[in-house]
């Protein structure tokens, strides 16, 4: 692998530009006021991960999961991967192998574990997906999540796996409830008894949305059949036994307003209380008809994807800050379930002040969501969406096909979003712990968190640059704390560094001052002797 360098203030943010020039910045960092652990950084198999796993050459697939999931370093002293902690593994709704499938581009239909007479199982589907399941355990990432976007098309009402209409409502046959619960615990349960934990199913995936074409795998659900199907999917958990470990990680919203404010789209023909919006209070407030907060497999936990909620720095506080309070009303925690740049979004915008952006323009605006989540949310997990894709597209690798049929695999890429991701996941591990770090928080400049691990002995300090010039930032302890860290490397992302280490490992002094290269990502990693 090629490393060559070649609106407001909430005592948390503060959204104010800087000099051009650019200018100096002091992280005072305060180990003794601790916040969140982390849970995990994740991604996920679809759309290409079955046909990357099953059709590709070894050497490329295991490339590719190198990238994903290697918690160690290379020769050079850099990571050779990213280290996710949890992979997010599609259940598929049967689209691959059926006939008349029309979903398109077919690397976006999924294979089922359920025979085509709905009565049985065969294992060995889905092997390119298992592939990677495989892969992720032998680095050492431990936990993973099932999700489903469509119900199995034996159970939907138009036989397909998409929705097929405008109607927002759920494409699961109303007598099917039960066997849809019953197949994706049994899924769940199957691995386990593999060795696997399986720490969370998602059984439904952007329920308002339409699914109305044949993109994708899809389905709409409303409110009360969100909570059917939650209810009839905690009965098959308790019933084999696995509630307590495997939870449901609930609703996978398109948008994480949608989570505690009214839908405002005005097609949905449904009367309002079926609408797929205000999920907490739904979910979660006991006077709720949908009330299911106090399933044994229901999580004080609510997920949502990043989306529409970043059309500039101001707009990024602000819905992080108001859904911060219905958290807290409600005891929940943000798990933040998937974000990617659509090519469609309007640019220039804040962070990309150019139309024709760069994947390490997308990557910092990437970071400014993942760090505004962690400081000002307090969410324990961030998901990246795809792990892979054809030539890239809005993923962390790139596979380029051979003679353009993914079913003769091709070559394999990295891309600055993997790596920049890479800056939070390869360092912040399951249980260490967000610490108070003040006096760089700034989107439209330099924002930087600090995390210390469970034993105190490591600390892992990110920190990203987001203008064009180059600033400086010294690391600030009280005497009492900086005496605990001995040691100091960096590790940077740029338009020509792949998280790559800058330098040898430094002795670490209070108050040092180091340079951040503009349009950056850098990690500073903190030892104890």
């Amino acid at each position: 692998m090629n490393r060559k360098l070649s609106i407001l203030s909430l005592g948390v943010l503060s959204v104010f530009s800087v000099s051009a020039f650019g200018a100096d910045f002091t992280a005072k960092i305060d180990t003794s006021k601790r916040y969140q652990k982390i849970e995990s950084f994740a991604a996920s198999d679809a759309w290409s991960g079955n046909f990357v796993g099953k059709f590709f050459d070894e050497s490329k697939k295991g490339q590719i999961a190198k990238w994903l999931f290697s918690q160690k370093f290379g020769e050079d002293g850099s990571p050779e991967g990213i280290g996710l902690s949890l992979w997010r593994v599609n259940i598929g709704g049967g689209t691959w192998e059926q006939e008349g499938a029309d979903i398109e581009p077919i690397q976006r239909r999924a294979e089922s574990f359920l025979a085509k007479d709905g009565k049985s199982y065969d294992w060995t589907k889905a092997a390119g997906q298992q592939y990677f399941m495989r892969k992720a355990r032998e680095y050492g990432c431990k936990d993973f999540l099932l999700f489903s976007n469509t119900p199995p098309v034996q159970w939907t009402k138009n036989g397909k796996g998409y929705t097929g209409n405008s109607l927002y409502i759920s494409n699961l046959r109303e007598d099917c409830y039960d066997d849809f619960a019953e197949y994706m615990a049994d899924v769940a349960k199957h691995f386990i008894d593999e060795g696997y934990n399986i720490r969370y199913i998602s059984p439904v995936n952007e329920p308002g949305w339409k699914w109305e074409i044949n993109s994708q795998e899809g389905s709409a659900w409303t409110n009360p059949e969100i909570a059917k199907l939650a209810r009839e999917l905690d009965k098959s958990l308790l019933k084999r036994g696995i509630a307590d470990t495997t939870k449901q990680l609930l609703c996978e919203a398109a948008i994480l307003t949608f989570l505690y404010e009214k839908d405002k789209q005005t097609k949905n023909p449904n009367p309002i209380e079926l609408f797929p919006h205000e999920h907490i209070q739904n979910f979660f407030d006991e006077k709720s008809p949908n009330y299911i907060g106090n399933l044994k497999s229901i999580p004080k936990k609510i997920g949502a994807h990043d989306y529409a909620t970043h059309d500039d720095n101001k707009m990024i506080v602000e819905k992080r800050a108001e859904l911060k309070q219905w958290l807290d009303k409600y005891g929940l925690d943000y798990i933040q379930t998937e974000w990617c740049f659509f090519p469609w979004l309007k640019t220039p915008m804040d962070g990309i002040p150019r139309a024709k952006y760069t994947n390490m323009d997308v990557a910092l605006l990437m970071t400014r969501l993942i760090h505004t989540d962690l400081t000002l949310v307090n969410s324990p997990s961030w998901s990246y969406w795809k792990g892979m894709e054809v030539e890239g597209s809005v993923a962390l690798t790139a596979v380029y096909l051979r003679n353009g049929d993914i079913c003769q695999g091709g070559e394999v890429a990295s891309t600055r979003l993997l790596w920049s991701l890479g800056n939070y996941s390869f360092f912040l591990r399951p249980n260490w712990q967000r610490v108070d770090l003040q006096g760089v928080n700034d989107l439209n400049s330099v924002y930087a968190s600090a995390f210390i691990s469970p034993d105190g002995k490591k600390m892992a300090i990110v920190v990203g640059n987001i203008s064009f010039e180059e600033n400086t930032l010294s690391l600030s302890f009280a005497e009492s704390q900086a005496k605990d860290f001995a040691k100091v490397s960096r590790y940077q992302t740029s338009e020509s560094a792949n998280l790559t280490k800058l330098g040898p490992t430094e002795n670490f002094k209070n108050e040092s001052t180091f340079r951040l290269a503009p349009r950056s990502m850098t990690t500073f990693y903190l030892e104890s002797e």
